[in-house]
């Protein structure tokens, strides 16, 4: 599966646009020197996701939006070494009809061991719940991405 893919220093997650759209060429500079920048998937206006490659900093974030340009589902993945990631925390949010306030999210934070914690808002109650468990982790790890490669990294489904 070959995506389109896009460019830009960052994305608004509130404006819900992108910050200083980029060219193949400056990206692939960012990359190569570990510096921070933004892939925008299947369009530089709506996209489906928009990845934060920052490996400089130790780590790569995966945003998955809705019709609505909201995030409702985010990967984040800490740089293990060149060549590997590992998914530390992934967060789910349900929104209020077509509004961009969040009524429920819950978020997962995986250790390598496989120790687990998940946190469960119930925003518009105001609670949260806390867990831990033992998870096998084994998909887990990702593959850095090749630069312009991003097909793996953006697999929703983990």
């Amino acid at each position: 599966m070959s995506q389109k893919v896009y460019y830009c220093k960052n994305w608004s997650i509130g404006y819900k646009e992108p910050i200083d759209l980029w060219g193949e060429k400056k990206a692939r500079k960012k990359h190569e020197a570990g510096e921070p920048y933004t892939v925008l998937i299947d369009s530089e206006s709506t996209p489906s996701c928009f990845i934060n490659i920052m490996r400089n900093s130790g780590w790569v974030s995966v945003s998955f939006l809705d019709e609505h340009l909201r995030e409702y589902l985010l990967y984040n993945f800490r740089v293990l070494d060149v060549e590997m990631l590992f998914l530390s925390m992934a967060v789910y949010r349900e929104f209020n009809d077509d509004t961009d306030l969040v009524i429920n999210g819950t978020t997962y934070h995986f250790k390598e061991d496989g120790h687990t914690i998940i946190i469960e808002d119930d925003i518009s109650n105001n609670t949260s719940e806390r867990s831990e468990t033992y998870s096998d982790v084994a998909g887990n790890y990702e593959e850095f991405p090749v630069f312009g490669k991003y097909d793996s990294l953006s697999r929703k489904e983990r």
